[in-house]
């Protein structure tokens, strides 16, 4: 049986919008998935920002607005989890993390159900299962394989 994935979820640091806070939480953060990937771009990414943020005025100059803005923010939602993006809350805007998109329930295209009970045996793609408690899951199904959850939320 293959493992699931371990995505991150929720929030990566809170109650903050400074340059100065966010920039070293989101490159930490960044840099330990960068290594557990392998991806040589995002590392090389990190090492650059790095050696600017030793630069005098850094967190207020342009370069720190563009590594976080553009550069970090871009880089972290690589590793979100499908239908999940990073960047603030949607009810709190200084809750910076990785969130499932509001418009999920529009978007989805695959296949909604309550149990996985009622998914069809030759069925072959995604699965939202929202059960009566209001749990959701993420399943992708190969159509000879059972479902395999991807992520879950409680």
């Amino acid at each position: 049986m293959k493992r699931k994935n371990n995505y991150p979820m929720g929030t990566v640091i809170h109650g903050t919008m400074r340059n100065e806070d966010l920039i070293p939480e989101f490159l930490a953060l960044l840099e330990q998935l960068a290594r557990k990937a392998k991806n040589r771009n995002h590392i090389s990414l990190c090492v650059d920002i790095r050696r600017r943020m030793k630069q005098f005025n850094y967190y207020s100059s342009t370069d720190a607005d563009i590594d976080l803005n553009e550069d970090l923010f871009q880089a972290l939602n690589d590793y979100a989890a499908p239908y999940f993006y990073f960047g603030s809350h949607p009810g709190d805007g200084s809750d910076y993390g990785f969130w499932l998109d509001e418009n999920i329930e529009y978007d989805f295209e695959g296949l909604k159900v309550s149990d996985l009970a009622e998914v069809p045996k030759d069925y072959a793609g995604e699965i939202i299962m929202v059960n009566d408690h209001g749990n959701t899951s993420l399943y992708v199904k190969a159509r000879t394989q059972e479902p395999r959850e991807v992520w879950s939320i409680v």
